[in-house]
């Protein structure tokens, strides 16, 4: 978690239903198609942290962190609060907010709006952390993190009008780490109606004096008063955990939360530990109060959504359906001093599908899917290897690639992939500029005989290992691909059940392509639209 800043907000012109896209044409001769392999420079991280981004929302001149999104029943919109991030030119750090109707547009957009703001130097609030926003009659409470010693749940509350209106603290407001907890592992405070108890609850983050990663729980009729109940432990038997357990190996359960769907509860937290599993996960239950389990199928296990660029995700719900929003680092590597990715980003948000057995699978917004629309013709401009070309349909067999030329500006990508005859090695690839040997790869690996032991979605630059997330494979081995793409921020869905988010800083603006290591693999019906 971290510190925020900024604040705005105004309309929101939705999206409308696009009508079927014009069939674009690959072999397309166009003159303004770029046939070079020249590259392009890209933004370097300082550089990109100043830019706007309008789908994968990040202010100007700061990074998206820890996003607390909330629904609106009142204006029937999305609002994206958020902590500011590594800012210049705002006046604090701590809460800001944007909105949305649709995940696809957001308002404002280039200085968002300050809500919660840290502390002036002195005061007890000089930190302000993640926290969740929850309506009881007309009033809105904001309970958030205070980074004091000891860490310490405050809260803001709004009368009336959420859109318009002014929170205000309540320095009174204090709860503290319970004697078991170690003081400066206390964070990140959530708030949920549970049913079977007919209160509200709030769940803290902690780690506990003997290093257990723990769930503090309290109960309120009010949201003013609060006694602590029963917490949730880590698991001492990951492969059984018992009642009031949750099956996990991490240190703290940062930005955790607790919602009911159908007639499963769904516990969410980011796994803090710093390795190749830092990533947002999830468990289920038939009770808030556990035994909180991985969920498994014949297919597996399924309990992340996402890769090492999916973190701190919370969800919000509109009635019909829930989704997940979280940052994607704007760094390309982990940093090697403390082996994780730079704090704070890009908003990433995908629709969560709920599968009977109770597993959720990440999907493609629908508006973020329709905002695409305009058919852009491409071309491919280099060939390597046993490329067979049937108008759109391309054959790659063995150690073969196709480049494409260059785009400009953020796009969807689609194209469908038969891996009938193929195990693993092939993928699609950005910055393929040159001779496209530093390209970054999206590798599709269909066998289990990699260090995870399952199929699984690899991001590989230069033999390098820098992200991953398990794939579903299906029997007749055949991917359904959309690709959201903008700037150096992509996200790849497959078969509406995988999401595959990434960083690439040598994407924009240089040209891409498709790939085979071995076997032979039919890319088809590819299709580009701005």
């Amino acid at each position: 978690m971290k510190i925020s800043s900024l604040l705005f907000i105004l309309s929101f012109p939705l999206i409308s239903a696009c009508c079927t896209p014009v069939e674009p044409d690959p072999g397309n001769n166009d003159p303004t198609i770029d046939e070079t392999l020249t590259k392009k420079t890209t933004a370097t991280e300082a550089e990109a942290i100043k830019t706007v981004y309008e789908t994968f929302y990040k202010p100007a001149n700061a990074v998206t962190g820890d996003p607390m999104p909330y629904y609106n029943e009142a204006d029937q919109t999305f609002y994206i609060y958020f902590l500011l991030g590594r800012f210049s030119g705002y006046p604090g750090g701590g809460i800001y907010v944007t909105k949305t109707k649709d995940f696809a547009k957001f308002v404002p957009l280039n200085t968002p709006s300050p809500q919660v703001l840290t502390g002036k130097a002195g005061e007890w609030d000089i930190n302000i952390g993640t926290g969740d926003c929850i309506k009881k009659d007309n009033n809105y409470h904001f309970f958030y993190t205070v980074f004091t010693s000891p860490s310490t749940v405050s809260k803001a509350t709004l009368a009336n009008d959420l859109s318009a209106g002014e929170w205000y603290k309540k320095p009174s407001f204090k709860i503290q780490p319970p004697a078991f907890c170690k003081t400066s592992e206390f964070r990140d405070p959530d708030v949920y109606w549970d049913e079977t108890r007919n209160k509200y609850v709030m769940l803290v983050g902690g780690q506990t004096t003997d290093n257990r990663a723990v769930l503090v729980r309290y109960q309120s009729d009010d949201l003013n008063n609060w006694e602590e109940i029963q917490s949730l432990y880590k698991a001492v038997d990951n492969n059984n955990p018992k009642l009031y357990e949750f099956a996990t190996d991490t240190d703290l359960p940062e930005c955790a939360e607790v919602f009911k769907l159908g007639d499963k509860w769904y516990m969410i937290f980011s796994r803090i530990n710093r390795d190749n599993h830092r990533k947002t996960f999830y468990r289920i239950a038939n009770s808030p109060d556990g035994p909180w389990e991985i969920c498994r199928d014949e297919n597996g296990s399924h309990e992340t959504f996402d890769g090492l660029w999916l973190y701190a995700a919370k969800t919000s719900f509109d009635g019909q359906h829930r989704y997940l929003s979280g940052w994607a680092s704007t760094g390309q590597d982990k940093q090697p001093n403390i082996n994780e990715l730079t704090w704070g980003g890009n908003l990433i948000t995908h629709k969560l599908i709920q599968q009977p057995g109770g597993k959720l699978y990440p999907a493609i917004p629908d508006a973020l899917n329709a905002k695409f629309s305009k058919a852009v013709d491409f071309k491919d401009i280099k060939q390597k290897g046993s490329v067979v070309k049937n108008n759109n349909i391309f054959t790659l067999s063995g150690n073969s690639e196709v480049v494409f030329n260059r785009n400009t500006s953020s796009l969807k990508i689609e194209m469908k992939i038969d891996a009938s005859e193929a195990e693993k090695g092939f993928g699609i690839g950005f910055g393929a500029y040159e001779d496209q040997e530093e390209s970054y790869k999206l590798i599709f690996d269909m066998t289990s005989n990699n260090q995870y032991n399952c199929p699984a979605l690899f991001m590989y630059q230069n033999n390098k290992e820098l992200n991953f997330t398990p794939l579903i494979v299906s029997n007749n081995k055949q991917f359904d691909v959309k690709i959201i793409i903008e700037k150096q921020v992509c996200v790849m869905y497959v078969n509406g059940n995988v999401a595959f988010t990434n960083h690439i800083s040598t994407m924009e603006q240089n040209p891409w392509m498709i790939f085979s290591d071995s076997g032979a693999v039919k890319f088809s019906d590819i299709k580009i639209f701005k």
